[in-house]
């Protein structure tokens, strides 16, 4: 039974993982320094437990350990049930006092701290609490970590695949809350009834033979820490990849932490099983990391060429012509859709991850042998290696995500971490016990480690195959730790990808252009103006091509779009040289919405470049509250502007804007964007072609484009979505929140039947 409960515990511990990122990045941002001060707080804390938890342990010993791990989970359970008042509400109150970047850190890290350093007292506490015999640590501590991520790959798949879609965030922490409450009473119950059964004879420790020196176990520890480094710094390569691959949406996260924590907690298992037989832990767990680096190369290898082989080549062509459950690609009737669903979402992640990670988790019950010597220090022990594991999880975040990913991109940061990994291939050659063997099981490293490494593709090599353009000329691609960008050639438009989704393209389209121009020329005298987003550039050039406006910021998350500006002005793209031209316009590399929360002066036009409300995170741009803030930063009678996607988009906008008009877009497949202010304003037909006019369309359109747009604003016909009123009321589950994103959660939200329209009085 107690090991159910450790599994349990581990479930909850993704899940909170989980819905904390969510709810920290709604104000914290969702760019990689967000995200990486949020992970890295959580290790650290982590770390913090391992250790505590260690000599907290041996000093408490067996019965005493096992009711302070009920204990730890009472307080989880607890703080989990407050955490979203604290992340969120408390956060939002005291904005004023921590919108600086260090204050904002040391806030989240201060309360990340408490919940995290008692999961990490975890394992340490329960190893002591069953483990009797020496010769068992290794197999016993294996299996409890073993199931402990198990646990944790069940949390992570249930949560994002269901619990974060339905539930929404609040409901989802407070079940992961009360699983650690259940456990803790679980574990007094089982401590009560042990303690009223007769007691069991103590069993003295059984020596090992070549045990290794104190030492020696911290060269060891060590050794794991930097193991660990690498071994963080591939989960990243590795969900970059599988990422693109299964075309990036809200459930990739949960689904590619899911398949390598299972994967893990498999080799573990596996490995728990494997150790007690082994005479030479050493050489086992120094092949094991070689084992590795190789499996890493070979697997991404086997995705790119092996298809082909098999006559797959064909069905992955056409789901990377396609983005995936964003855009319906996904269907059930036919052998080929099948195929192609089991490919991406199983055998492809698989072949990219399965033989490296099953490696790494079969590792830690070798680890645990060359470390523990004793049974009353084995929890010291264990707490010691788990956290010279984290630090070295968070060297490798850091060293991959903020270094290589930028210097090396994904195949030669993959490339390099693979071949790292020789090294402890070549440590377990010289430990075999002849010459001839060592030298050739040496040779024999260097020779398969060099040619994979000679064999993999290069960084463009490697996107160009997940965008289908491996015969494509003018692909271009951008990559840094932000995001993959890249342009392809399709039906003459240049096509931007991110992350290998599509998104709009250049020659610009009337839409998003209109979504930047329409609330400018509205606007009775626009000088200050921001757009959340650049993508291709249309939205943002739409808003600069009015002559008033004396002042565009544009904020981008992904870095390497920038670059794509200027790959598309030197192939001849006269809007592109304009944009980047131009004095008005600065651009910057962040988040956008934390960029609004910190925005110390109001703006006259905001608008928010088109992104798909299926995409990761995109619920922050979607909801109730992110449009209260837009409406916030707009100085007086100022306008907003966006995409409406969905008919919860509409409702989410009408619930935040007293004053909303919607337009559609019939030359862009009927599309429909939204104009909202605080004010009262209306389309003034004349005023606005007036001052179409008065900007010189020709300077800035082409023929075609300029006539287009002159037609769709003397024609425009908005309908009224609120005129002042009180909203009309929709379902709780009819708009977007903050802790409730429904349309962002797609698969477990279908979509709402239209919001009924108002007319003006």
């Amino acid at each position: 039974m107690l090991h159910a409960v450790f599994a349990g515990t581990g479930f909850s511990a993704l899940t909170l993982q989980v819905v904390w990122q969510r709810v920290i990045s709604l104000h914290a941002g969702v760019d990689l320094f967000s995200i990486t001060t949020v992970v890295s707080a959580f290790l650290a804390g982590l770390g913090l437990g391992s250790l505590a938890g260690g000599r907290l342990a041996d000093r408490l010993g067996p019965r005493r350990s096992i009711a302070a791990f009920a204990a730890s989970n009472a307080v989880i359970g607890v703080f989990a049930w407050f955490s979203v008042w604290l992340f969120y509400d408390l956060y939002r109150s005291s904005i004023s006092v921590v919108d600086g970047t260090l204050s904002a850190f040391a806030f989240h890290f201060a309360l990340l701290l408490v919940p995290t350093t008692l999961m990490g007292l975890s394992l340490p506490l329960v190893a002591r609490g069953v483990v009797e015999r020496l010769d068992d640590a290794a197999p016993a501590v294996g299996r409890l970590y073993s199931l402990n991520t198990v646990g944790a790959g069940l949390g992570a798949a249930v949560t994002g695949w269901f619990l974060l879609g339905n539930l929404g965030f609040v409901s989802t922490v407070r079940l992961a809350g009360t699983v650690n409450l259940l456990a803790a009473a679980v574990v007094l119950l089982l401590r009560r009834q042990a303690g009223a059964s007769e007691p069991r004879p103590a069993v003295a420790p059984e020596p090992r033979s070549a045990s290794p020196a104190s030492g020696q176990g911290r060269a060891w520890m060590a050794l794991y820490g930097l193991t660990g480094a690498v071994a963080l710094g591939l989960e990243i390569v590795f969900f970059r990849v599988v990422d693109a691959l299964m075309r990036t949406n809200s459930y990739t996260f949960g689904h590619v932490l899911s398949l390598y924590l299972l994967l893990f907690g498999a080799g573990a298992a596996i490995g728990a099983r494997v150790v007690r037989r082994v005479a030479r832990p050493d050489r086992w767990f120094l092949a094991l990391q070689y084992g590795v680096g190789v499996a890493a190369l070979l697997g991404v290898l086997a995705l790119i060429e092996v298809p082909a082989w098999v006559g797959l080549d064909g069905v992955l062509d056409r789901h990377f012509a396609a983005d995936g459950y964003t855009t319906g690609g996904y269907r059930f009737d036919t052998a080929e859709e099948v195929a192609r669903l089991a490919v991406v979402n199983v055998l492809g992640p698989l072949a990219v991850m399965g033989g490296a990670v099953v490696a790494m988790g079969m590792s830690f019950p070798f680890m645990q042998t060359l470390v523990t010597d004793q049974v009353d220090v084995i929890g010291r022990r264990t707490g010691a290696l788990l956290s010279a594991n984290i630090a070295g999880n968070v060297a490798g975040i850091l060293l991959v995500g903020f270094v290589l990913i930028d210097r090396l991109g994904t195949a030669g940061s993959l490339r390099l971490l693979g071949a790292l990994l020789l090294l402890p291939g070549l440590a377990a050659a010289a430990r075999m016990p002849t010459a001839r063997l060592r030298r050739g099981l040496g040779a024999g490293a260097v020779a398969l480690t060099g040619a994979l490494v000679a064999a993999f593709p290069s960084n463009e090599r490697l996107w160009a195959f997940f965008h289908g353009a491996e015969s494509e000329p003018t692909f271009a691609l951008t990559e840094d730790r932000t995001c993959v960008n890249a342009l392809k050639n399709v039906e003459g438009n240049d096509l931007l990808y991110v992350n290998a989704a599509s998104q709009n393209g250049y020659p610009f389209d009337d839409f998003h252009v209109l979504i930047g121009l329409v609330p400018a020329l509205v606007h009775p005298a626009p000088e200050r103006a921001v757009s959340v987003g650049l993508g291709i550039g249309a939205t943002p050039y739409g808003m600069a091509a009015d002559p008033r406006v004396r002042a565009v910021e544009v904020v981008e998350i992904c870095g390497g779009v920038v670059g794509l500006q200027s790959e598309l002005a030197e192939r001849g793209a006269p809007e592109s040289r304009a944009l980047l031209a131009d004095r008005r316009v600065r651009i910057s590399v962040g988040d956008g919405r934390k960029f609004l929360l910190g925005a110390g002066q109001p703006f006259d036009v905001v608008t928010v470049d088109a992104i798909r409300p299926q995409s990761a995170f995109s619920g922050s741009l979607y909801s109730v509250e992110f449009y209260e803030l837009v409406a916030a930063r707009l100085g007086d009678g100022g306008t907003a502007s966006g995409w409406v996607p969905t008919e919860r988009v509409a409702s989410s906008v009408v619930e935040a804007f007293p004053y909303v008009l919607e337009f559609t877009v019939d030359t862009y497949h009927g599309a429909r964007f939204f104009v909202a202010s605080e004010r009262p304003f209306d389309f003034d037909r004349e005023a606005v072609l007036a001052r179409y006019a008065a900007l010189d369309p020709g300077r800035w359109f082409s023929p075609r484009q300029a006539r287009s747009i002159q037609e769709f604003l003397s024609t425009a016909e908005p309908v009224v979505l609120r005129d002042g009123g009180p909203p009309r009321p929709v379902e709780r589950t009819g708009v977007n929140r903050d802790l409730a994103p429904r349309d962002e959660y797609f698969l477990n939200n279908p979509a709402r039947p239209p919001v009924p329209r108002v007319e003006p009085e």
